[in-house]
């Protein structure tokens, strides 16, 4: 998710060189961020913790806010690729993302713990085998560790996913009621991820002004189509085993308060498509109806200001829209309420 680089200007260049393949994988590649050098809040203690899921050993950190516990934790949940969420705190790659997110919740009494994905940083496996509900199990496993410690609240474990992550933190949280308290989705989907991947790369062959577009769209459309049949028979790459899921379903069955973010110049998850959607199926089998969505004006997919079409460097922090909007005083009353 967070990746080092000199400046978002040579990756938006690179983008608009990429083919049209190209340019489908990088859907669920996030867009790379910029290496700067956040300012970040101490924390009292950061505590290896790692677990075994899928036969691996995944490796996380625990970050325990000043104060007393037990803590009421949350669980971030990076979005597509192999990046280590270590590069957001080490070395000369540091960057803005996950520590900005970490101090906002330790500054107010929260555990903040996030994990490796299986073969990346110090973690054990392959991702790439592995589909949404292996990530959602793992995910789900994670959370079991943390309410097992002395020093979480079992009860009080919400889950963070920014874009992929948003899908995986929904599933898990259809598929545990009990042991997820809340979700936060951050630009994360509520469309099916062929949806996804057509309108992310149709808005990019827009931005290019390229030509043919609608022959181009029926060419995509095929072959992802294609795909899809083939990852039914047999294995064919990550993007088979993931492109048929839609999470409706997961939504419908959620029983938890959900806070869902969105942004109005993101070219990757538009709130024009999944709001509508969000809102026709959350909660449609349970009755729930503790969902908050916000779409914030004139921020990209990372929630900074940006134009729709990618160019040009970015602020590399969060815009102050953002963190008024994650502190929506109704989602977290909901979550109050609910324990």
């Amino acid at each position: 998710m967070i990746n080092s680089i000199s400046s978002d200007a040579r990756v938006y260049r690179r983008k608009w060189a990429v083919s049209v393949a190209i340019s489908m994988v990088m859907l669920f590649a996030t867009i790379p961020l910029s290496s700067v050098r956040a300012a970040v809040i101490p924390d009292v203690e950061a505590i290896d913790v790692d677990f075994r899921a899928s036969g691996n050993r995944l490796s996380g950190t625990l970050f325990l806010p000043q104060g007393e516990g037990p803590f009421p934790a949350v669980l971030f949940l990076a979005g597509s690729g192999d990046e280590s969420y270590r590069t957001g705190w080490e070395g000369e790659s540091r960057s803005w993302f996950w520590p900005e997110l970490k101090a906002w919740f330790s500054a107010r009494g929260h555990a903040v713990y996030i994990f490796d994905k299986p073969g990346v940083g110090y973690s054990e496996g392959d991702w790439r085998s592995e589909d949404f509900g292996d990530r959602a199990n793992n995910t789900l496993t994670a959370v079991q560790a943390l309410a097992s410690r002395a020093d979480i609240d079992g009860s009080r474990i919400g889950l963070l996913g920014h874009s992929q992550g948003g899908w995986i933190a929904v599933k898990a949280a259809a598929n545990s009621v009990q042991s997820v308290a809340y979700v936060i989705s951050l630009a994360g989907p509520a469309i099916s991820v062929r949806q996804q991947i057509m309108e992310d790369t149709t808005n990019r062959w827009h931005c290019e002004e390229l030509q043919f577009q609608r022959l181009r769209q029926a060419g995509l459309s095929l072959m992802l189509s294609s795909l899809s049949g083939i990852g039914r028979i047999l294995p064919a790459g990550y993007l088979s085993g993931i492109v048929r899921y839609d999470p409706s379903h997961d939504l419908a069955k959620m029983e938890q308060p959900l806070l869902a973010l969105f942004s109005s110049n993101d070219i990757m998850v538009m709130p024009e498509t999944n709001v509508a959607r969000l809102e026709r199926h959350f909660g449609r089998y349970s009755g729930n109806r503790q969902l908050v969505i916000e779409t914030i004006p004139g921020l990209d997919h990372f929630f900074r200001e940006g134009e729709f079409c990618l160019g040009g460097p970015r602020p590399q922090t969060f815009h102050s829209g953002f963190w008024e909007a994650l502190a929506a005083p109704s989602f977290w009353v909901m979550v109050n309420d609910s324990l």
